[in-house]
């Protein structure tokens, strides 16, 4: 897998983790826990099934992780509107006064430079606070599905 591919993976993983924890726990909530285990599993890619997510532990993953993926949806959500906002940069400011603009005075030029510099943006956003936020997320999801411990953990 490319380092792209897994860039892009890891980080719609790490955003889609808040409003698919917060899924599970509303299924959990109103009994079907088969369904929100399948939904958290997907999420985790285990490829076993509902790989070991039972309702305390998807409602406390859920309660548990609510930092780290409310910190991953707001910096990717953050990624994904400056993406658009900046690779449609001649759409949004066409019919402003660019020639002042970075890049400036041509519209080309304008686009190339902000399209170039939110690239290395996001290069850098993704590669290592996305990183990091969805490294702690895959520990938790591994600590509470873990069967090691399972007597010491009682969600």
């Amino acid at each position: 897998m490319s380092p792209i591919t897994r860039t892009v993976r890891t980080g719609a993983r790490a955003f889609l983790a808040l409003p698919c924890g917060l899924a599970a726990a509303a299924l959990t909530l109103t009994g079907q826990r088969d369904r929100a285990a399948r939904l958290r599993a997907r999420l985790t890619d285990d490829g076993s099934g509902a790989g070991g997510w039972t309702g305390g532990r998807m409602l406390g993953r859920t309660v548990l992780g609510l930092p780290l993926d409310a910190a991953a949806f707001a910096l990717v959500g953050y990624a994904l509107f400056n993406s658009v906002r900046n690779f449609g940069y001649p759409i949004w400011y066409l019919d402003t006064d660019y020639h002042q603009a970075w890049g400036g005075p041509t519209m080309a030029g304008v686009w190339t430079v902000h399209a170039a510099g939110w690239l290395l943006c996001l290069a850098v956003l993704l590669h290592w606070p996305v990183r990091w936020l969805a490294r702690g997320q895959r520990s938790l999801d591994r600590r509470l599905t873990s069967q090691l411990g399972q007597s010491d953990l009682r969600l």
